[in-house]
């Protein structure tokens, strides 16, 4: 594929929609990420790695709660009764985009979390703002996937952008703390 494919008529225009929803949510993140690193109260002093896990493990708990939710989303007692066997292939449309919105979830957690464990540790304690800020940015960006992908697939594209510009936040910031 070369650029002028990429860049063709017949590759650009079935995309035009999920293109424009990508850039929604790359500019609404910057956006969010910019006004939550101005207006975000100062993170008190947590200076020894007990107190910087205690508060990372607190702070982790609202991923999991979001989690939480959406497991309880897909238990097939609350889709048809025909959903009841799992084998059956019977599950609703609404069912199937929950297990979706939970196995990305799983997925981008298991980047996230880990990141924002060691980010704890590493980043200087004037910049412990950053933990709150990412987790917040994160679990927006879960609930506008998941209420985007009920819209239509293409309208999980800015949450999705949203988690995954937080966990390139995350990772990043903790590379710099590296070098």
């Amino acid at each position: 594929m070369n650029t002028a494919t990429v860049l063709g008529h017949t590759w650009l225009e079935p995309r035009k929609a999920m293109i424009r929803a990508i850039t929604i949510g790359n500019i609404t993140w910057l956006v969010a990420a910019g006004l939550a690193f101005v207006l975000w109260p100062t993170v008190g002093p947590a200076d020894s790695a007990a107190e910087r896990l205690a508060f990372v493990g607190q702070l982790a708990a609202i991923p999991g709660v979001f989690g939480l939710f959406v497991v309880l989303s897909c238990m097939r007692l609350f889709d048809t009764a025909e959903a009841e066997d799992p084998l059956a292939g019977r599950e609703s449309r609404r069912w199937k985009i929950n297990q979706r919105v939970l196995q990305n979830t799983v997925e981008q957690g298991f980047v996230f979390l880990p990141a924002l464990v060691a980010l704890a540790l590493r980043v200087d304690a004037r910049q412990l703002a950053v933990l709150p800020i990412a987790v917040t940015l994160w679990c927006a960006g879960r609930v506008l996937f998941w209420l985007g992908y009920h819209q239509s697939p293409i309208w999980r594209a800015p949450g999705f952008d949203w988690t995954l510009n937080t966990t390139f936040l995350v990772v990043a910031w903790l590379a710099a703390t590296l070098f």
